[in-house]
């Protein structure tokens, strides 16, 4: 068991007292506050968004620009930057086939969305995918799956590799809410000196992985030689912004 999975035993009775005083909330709420086991700082978010219902599409990047959305979802996020910005060329990544059949049906008819269905991650090849709705993901397949969840080997590209063969060279922005991915993702794209082509960063990085806290660090570190972070909920989302 790894430390998260210790840490989650050790706050089990703050975590029920705070599912009963969340209990009226909306579903959707329910899950979010359960994925961060009602950690403060996701309070300190919701808050946040009290305050600026905007605050995840807030981003520094003008209209015409390009967007990269990796973890699409259900289209939701990608959906409001149209618009509020919109971008010029917006390129989605999500590998789950439920979410991908929403997808193509909901951007049909716009031009400007280009639909890979596929996973980022640091390397070519196809990795085993556990589905339970917005925490689906690639990297938690360990101990999990005796819940009956639904488990398949889905595609995964190279990060590097998929951003050499963008037509667009200089991204405005990338959002990164792949449950586990966005390590390997951003250190392929720091090996390969990828990063400053990227204006603004929103990224959620999450801590169940093992070594989750080391390398979200390090990462942060390198990202400080050509961003700045604008504002940072830790394990819940935070925003850099190139120094231009």
């Amino acid at each position: 068991m790894n430390w998260y999975r210790w840490k989650r035993r050790l706050l089990w009775p703050y975590i029920v007292v705070q599912r009963y005083r969340m209990r009226g909330k909306t579903d959707f709420i329910r899950s979010a506050l359960e994925l961060h086991y009602y950690r403060p700082a996701f309070y300190r978010f919701i808050s946040a968004t009290i305050e600026n219902p905007d605050i995840m599409y807030d981003v520094p990047i003008g209209q015409g620009g390009v967007v990269l959305d990796v973890g699409a979802y259900i289209g939701d996020w990608c959906a409001r930057i149209i618009e509020l910005h919109q971008p010029r060329h917006l390129y989605l990544f999500e590998p789950e086939p439920g979410s991908v059949g929403r997808l193509q049906k909901r951007f049909a008819d716009n031009d400007s969305v280009t639909l890979h269905a596929v996973g980022l991650g640091a390397a070519d090849g196809s990795l085993a995918f556990v589905t339970r709705g917005m925490g689906s993901t690639f990297y938690d397949t360990g101990d999990t799956n005796g819940g009956g969840e639904d488990v398949e080997y889905l595609p995964i590209r190279d990060v590097a590799a998929v951003l050499d063969e963008l037509a667009d060279k200089q991204i405005d922005l990338m959002k990164l809410n792949i449950e586990g991915g966005e390590y390997d993702v951003l250190e392929r794209m720091l090996e390969k000196g990828q990063v400053a082509r990227v204006h603004c960063f929103m990224i959620q990085f999450h801590e169940w992985l093992d070594g989750a806290h080391g390398r979200r660090n390090r990462i942060r570190q390198a990202l400080r030689r050509t961003h700045r972070e604008v504002w940072d909920y830790p394990f819940v989302w935070e925003q850099w912004v190139r120094k231009d």
